[in-house]
């Protein structure tokens, strides 16, 4: 049985190494690229687009042409034959107002890509953030590690010696252990980030974020404008245009139905001018009709309806203006206190961590300070730099949503 699962535990191995090897660096422009051409969502928007475009001349779509044959005594007694053509047709605004409502359907799918697409970008700014800051975080937590280890390593020689207690090693255990499950979740989290990334890409690869030391700059400056072409007002723009459109597509049905038709039919014996007619003569007929809606109970009721639906529209789209005007005030408020606490930390915190290492270094290596002591010290300056980095990692957040809030 053993040789059999040691089997299994290497073909696992190597398909584990396959996969990793088979990881590709990506920035984020060129994830931006494939993810615009390949994303399962908006590929599906962009298909329903295409989808109402194909519909737009469906408004223009006539009642079926009626042909119509008579055979037998409908004018004498002797065997006559008859045929008609008729079509009826709607007033030409019927067709137009239709149309113009197709068109706006095809203008609100647009929107809605639009919105996708934003929505898009923002996520992978955000994978590629979140992606940066796991890394930076992992690089602090296996240097401090590593000084763990050293202390560890030195409580084991000193145990040995009777130089400590079985506590002090105990401790140093649990440290490197609480150590060393935060890296292998800070790995997780990669894996996870990782995962969520090649699904938004969706082109069948396997992609790892790229990471650099460049931080990433975004205009954030907006007017008034901005937020009136941000795609999520855009799409409730377009929503109630086509919810007015609609309303004049339901006025419509009080306009009448033309009717236009030709009849040809045979008279046979003597007709009303005291002539007599044989089977080969024929006799034609135009006519004329109108349609008209004499029970408007149910479309008065599908108009309001439409009105209502108009309404519900407007205050959907000034409540999406004003929701957005909100989220951009509020994020300002957050950026400027964050950037206020990395500027103090860039401007104190990092300086006095730098003079805690630098410091702790130099005491330790003259014996000025034992071994545990320079492991406190140094660990202190690392959760500084840990703290300076959340808060880098929040901005950036606030930033890349403000980004998106002001349609840049």
């Amino acid at each position: 049985m053993r040789p059999f699962i040691n089997y299994i535990t290497l073909a696992a191995f190597c398909l584990c190494q396959g996969f990793l090897s088979a990881q590709s660096s990506i920035n984020l422009t060129q994830a931006i690229e494939i993810a615009l051409n390949n994303n399962a969502k908006l590929r599906t928007e962009t298909k329903l687009v295409q989808y109402r475009q194909a519909l737009v001349n469906t408004a223009y779509r006539f009642e079926p042409t009626q042909i119509n044959a008579e055979l037998g005594q409908f004018n004498s007694t002797f065997f006559d034959t008859g045929f008609g053509v008729s079509q009826s047709f709607f007033l030409p605004k019927v067709y137009k107002k239709r149309a113009e409502a197709n068109r706006y359907e095809v203008k609100s799918g647009e929107a809605y890509v639009k919105l996708t697409e934003a929505g898009l970008r923002r996520q992978l700014e955000e994978s590629f953030l979140e992606y940066r800051f796991l890394n930076q975080k992992e690089n602090l937590l296996r240097y401090q590690d590593s000084l763990y280890s050293g202390f560890l390593q030195k409580t084991n020689i000193r145990l040995e010696k009777g130089e400590s207690d079985i506590l002090e090693k105990t401790t140093a255990e649990q440290q490197k252990l609480n150590l060393s499950n935060q890296l292998a979740m800070l790995s997780k989290m990669k894996d996870y980030v990782t995962i969520h990334l090649n699904w938004l890409l969706n082109d069948g690869g396997n992609y790892v974020p790229e990471v650099t030391s460049n931080e990433p700059t975004y205009n954030i400056f907006y007017d008034s404008t901005s937020v009136d072409n941000h795609p999520a007002v855009l799409v409730t723009e377009q929503e109630l245009l086509l919810a007015k459109s609609l309303t004049q597509v339901e006025k419509t049905a009080l306009l009448p139905e033309i009717m236009f038709g030709y009849r040809n039919v045979s008279i046979r014996g003597t007709g009303a001018d005291n002539q007599v007619y044989g089977s080969g003569d024929r006799f034609s007929i135009v006519q004329v009709g109108f349609g008209l809606p004499l029970f408007t109970k149910g479309i008065r009721s599908s108009i309001q309806s439409a009105k209502i639906m108009e309404d519900i529209k407007t205050h959907e789209y000034n409540a999406k203006k004003g929701e957005l005007l909100t989220k951009i005030q509020q994020q300002y408020v957050l950026y400027n206190e964050t950037l206020q606490q990395v500027r103090s930390y860039e401007q104190k915190a990092l300086p006095n961590a730098k003079t805690i290492r630098s410091v702790s270094d130099t005491q330790f290596s003259n014996g000025q300070i034992n071994y545990l002591e320079y492991v406190m010290l140094t660990q202190q300056a690392i959760q500084i730099e840990s703290e300076y980095l959340e808060l880098k990692r929040n901005l950036n957040l606030i930033i890349i949503d403000l980004y998106y809030l002001t349609n840049h």
